[in-house]
Order: structure tokens, then C-alpha cells, then sequence
């Protein structure tokens, strides 16, 4: 008995230790999101929620601030990221709501995802203005979704995407406009 809890764990710990070192590997790839996305999605053994805890956890390991909120990414493709956010005590205000500065972490965590799914290795992209729409009430689950057109254009200097943030009755809580400065290198 003590033979085969010795191991059940050493087993649970080498796969804990592989599952760090592949986060660690795809960390790097974080500047093209969607390899680190789609690596996790390619593992058939894990969970799919387990999937979105660690590439979540991997976003905010790169992004430190995004790990103010529990907020997992549940969709990324080329130009569209979404995720989900629950109301909860640390990230309420006084109104038992979901404060005003969770909401935009979360908008502009999903709306550079977005952004930086689009970028090569060498292109770069930052924040330069955020502009908030708060419509109703925040509770609840939360979903933020965003999609960015293709960077058809290389010689373009600036990114605007739209995040809209919806409660689990699908109306529009809160309404972020990012807009970010781009570098578009040859790649």
C-alpha cells in the first residue's frame, strides 16, 4: 500500500514538473500567444479547463497586473480572443459589483490578446489609450470578447479594438475601446 502511494506520487510530481517546464518553454512564446494557446490544446490528456488555468496563469506570469482578477481565456484564434471573469469579493467595490478597474484589466487583457495574435516576432504593440463605457451593473459571470481585422496594411502606426463585456444574460456591461501603437517590422 505505502509502495503504490509512493508511486501515485512520484508519478503526480514528474507530471507537475513537466507541465512546469513546458510552461516555462511556451512562456517565451507568449509573444505570439496563440503558438502557447495552441500547444496547450494540442496536450489530450489535460482537461480543457485545465488548459485555460494554465494559459491563463502563463498570461499572467508575462502580465503580471492580469493576475489581479481570476479571469480564464476560453477562445483564441487569429484577431478574436475571449474570456470569462466571475464576480467576486476581490474584485468587488463597495456596491457589490464588479469594481470599474477589474473590468478594464479584463477588457484590455482579452483586447491585447486580440492585438498580439496578429503580430510577428518582431512587431511590437502598446497601450497608448483606454476609453470605458460602463452600461449597466456588473455581476456575475462576465464574458469579454474582441475581434481585430488582419493587419492587412504594414505601414499602419496604430490598432483600434472594441471589447465588449457581457453578463451571463448576454447584455452589454461594459464597453472598452483600446487603442494601441504598433510596430510592424519585416518579418
Amino acid at each position: 500500500m505505502n509502495n503504490l502511494k509512493a508511486a501515485l506520487i512520484s508519478i503526480i510530481l514528474l507530471g507537475l514538473a513537466v507541465l512546469v517546464s513546458f510552461m516555462n518553454k511556451k512562456l517565451a512564446a507568449l509573444r505570439d500567444p496563440l503558438k502557447a494557446w495552441e500547444a496547450l490544446n494540442n496536450i489530450g490528456l489535460l482537461p480543457i479547463r485545465m488548459r485555460a488555468w494554465i494559459f491563463s496563469t502563463m498570461v499572467g506570469i508575462a502580465n503580471p497586473y492580469s493576475r489581479s482578477i481570476n479571469f480564464r481565456i476560453t477562445e483564441l484564434r487569429k484577431g478574436k480572443a475571449c474570456g470569462v471573469m466571475r464576480e467576486s469579493k476581490r474584485i468587488s467595490n463597495p456596491f457589490r459589483c464588479v469594481h470599474a478597474a477589474a473590468l478594464i484589466t479584463f477588457g484590455e487583457t482579452v483586447g491585447g490578446l486580440a492585438v498580439f495574435t496578429l503580430l510577428g516576432k518582431k512587431d511590437r504593440a502598446i497601450l497608448t489609450n483606454i476609453n470605458a463605457e460602463y452600461i449597466k451593473v456588473s455581476r456575475g459571470l462576465l464574458t469579454a470578447s474582441s475581434i481585430v481585422q488582419p493587419l492587412k496594411d504594414r505601414n499602419i502606426t496604430e490598432v483600434v479594438n472594441e471589447v465588449l463585456i457581457k453578463n451571463a444574460a448576454f447584455e452589454t456591461v461594459a464597453k472598452l475601446t483600446l487603442t494601441w501603437k504598433v510596430d510592424l517590422k519585416d518579418n
